[in-house]
């Protein structure tokens, strides 16, 4: 029996005898967001008068006719000595142990952030290190994890529904609780911890192969006049969501199920639209967060049309959550896809461009370069320590005021041209480099001469200061260059950095005259 069903037999044996007991959401272990008001929901005898109590302060609510009971604390500072949580109703008392108050960080996507500790490049030597008594864990797995293109058998099509599809529980972070939890999301949180002492809770809910459409909520994609269309009629046929991935491998999964759940949409499944964030993230919406990690696309680059709207709905995502959760500052982090060489993936340098033009649009946002960090070969590229800690750096710059150390590699602002150069200045460029031996992969585009409308190989370029200066292509008789661009290409090297060794982003940019 999985942990999750275990618990809700727990709590459904309670009920029955009249005692009180927590939502499942809580547990032995788990981190309360610090500095927000604290809600606490679970069972008890219908109508019953429950006593909740968090360390030295209590509250008294009454069970609604359901026996369901919610209270709200009040919010407390982070705290690293564990307190007690006690429901009691008169019948019996429910009581969680070993809690701490710190930042609750949820972390979603899909494959890339689901990969484990165990399997990541370090995991050799960081598992056997893994105690960090201020890091809390709580992984979910999926119905399906793992299953590739199989067929999924009955036990686990029972489990498409949004109160079975997760599973998992609240773990101490030690060897054996990290090993299956996502190796960014790990990274991230012991930094973050180590470098402040806030005790972090790390909740994981990413789900291999998701698009992002998966974790958008039904209501904001149908009130989105771009996006409606994605969640009209069954989803399974809908052309409006990719079909050379996304549809085909949920029909290759529910293939000869035999009556599996489902709605209006059609049938349940972790890639429909809509249908993790109510399995997931949409049912925590009363519990306070510190903010958001994203690490997806693989998914949503696989079509020029996709592409092309990857923006609107990363825009949507992040507009829903901070409505969901009430929070319209909440930060939102997020992984830029690595390099990679392989031939299905040629829109992955224009994704690249739409997730660094989110990043200066976004306010309370961040995005970790990873061009430096991926497998040519690999969608799946092992090396994940320091994708989690460059996270981390965007965290403790913005979240936490360490604005001693840059959250990024350099990232542009603009590009101007005074008649013989072209100029690129950046943000975070403090140290700004070029790697020797390393060829920038700089182009340029101009409106007129023998080559005009064409991206050819930019002329030299050098660091002055804080800027990148350029030269014309060799071949140019243009007077007029346009556009702009560096390291764009599927599988484009490093040359650009700034002092803390961190990789400049790719982008594009319209050049300024």
């Amino acid at each position: 029996m999985s942990v999750l069903r275990s618990i809700l037999a727990l709590a459904l044996s309670a009920f029955a005898a009249g005692a009180a007991e927590f939502d499942p959401w809580f547990g032995d272990g788990m981190v309360l967001q610090r500095d927000r008001p604290i809600v606490v929901r679970g069972l008890a005898r219908p109508g019953a008068a429950v006593l909740v109590r968090l360390g030295d302060v209590a509250v008294g609510v009454d069970a609604d006719a359901s026996g369901r009971w919610l209270a709200r604390l009040p919010a407390r500072p982070a705290a690293t000595r564990p307190v007690e949580l006690e429901a009691k109703d008169g019948v019996a008392d429910a009581k969680l142990t070993n809690i701490l108050i710190g930042d609750v960080w949820l972390a979603a996507g899909q494959s890339n952030m689901e990969f484990p500790l165990r399997r990541e490049a370090h995991a050799a030597e960081e598992l056997p290190r893994a105690t960090a008594p201020l890091v809390r864990l709580r992984h979910h797995a999926f119905a399906g994890q793992y299953h590739g293109a199989s067929r999924l058998d009955a036990e686990t099509i029972a489990r498409l529904t949004p109160e079975r599809f997760f599973e998992g529980s609240w773990q101490i972070c030690t060897p054996a609780s990290a090993a299956e939890v996502s190796a960014v999301g790990y990274y991230f949180a012991r930094r973050v911890a180590t470098e402040t002492g806030i005790p972090i809770g790390l909740v994981n809910f990413a789900v291999g192969g998701a698009p992002i459409e998966g974790f958008i909520s039904v209501d904001a994609l149908r009130r989105s006049p771009e996006f409606g269309r994605k969640v009209g009629g069954d989803w399974l046929t809908n052309e409006a969501i990719d079909g050379n991935f996304v549809r085909l491998r949920a029909r290759q999964h529910l293939a000869g199920a035999a009556r599996p759940p489902k709605d209006a949409l059609g049938l349940n499944h972790g890639y429909k639209p809509g249908f993790a964030w109510a399995a997931g993230p949409g049912r925590l919406t009363d519990q306070a967060l510190a903010g958001v990690l994203w690490y997806q696309g693989e998914s949503n680059a696989l079509r020029a049309v996709d592409v092309a709207e990857y923006a609107g709905l990363m825009r949507l995502l992040v507009a829903d959550w901070r409505e969901q959760w009430r929070d319209p500052a909440l930060p939102f982090l997020w992984c830029q896809l690595p390099s990679i060489d392989e031939p299905t993936r040629l829109h992955w340098p224009r994704f690249r461009e739409v997730q660094r033009q989110l990043e200066t649009t976004l306010p309370h946002t961040g995005m970790a370069v990873t061009l430096d960090l991926g497998a040519a070969k690999d969608v799946h590229p092992r090396e994940k320590r320091e994708v989690g800690e460059r996270l981390a750096r965007w965290a403790l710059f913005h979240h936490y005021g360490r604005t001693e150390q840059l959250p990024s590699g350099p990232l542009p602002t603009e590009a101007t041209f005074d008649g013989k150069t072209i100029a690129v200045s950046f943000r975070f460029a403090q140290g700004l480099a070029l790697r020797p031996g390393v060829p920038p992969q700089l182009e340029v585009l101009c409106e007129d001469g023998a080559h005009a409308g064409e991206f050819r190989p930019a002329g030299p370029a050098r660091v002055v200061g804080e800027r990148l200066v350029v030269d014309l292509p060799a071949d140019a008789t243009a007077t007029a260059p346009v556009l702009v661009r560096y390291a764009w290409a599927m599988n484009a090297r490093v040359a650009l950095v700034n002092d803390a060794g961190l990789p400049a982003t790719p982008f594009e940019l319209r050049i300024k005259r």
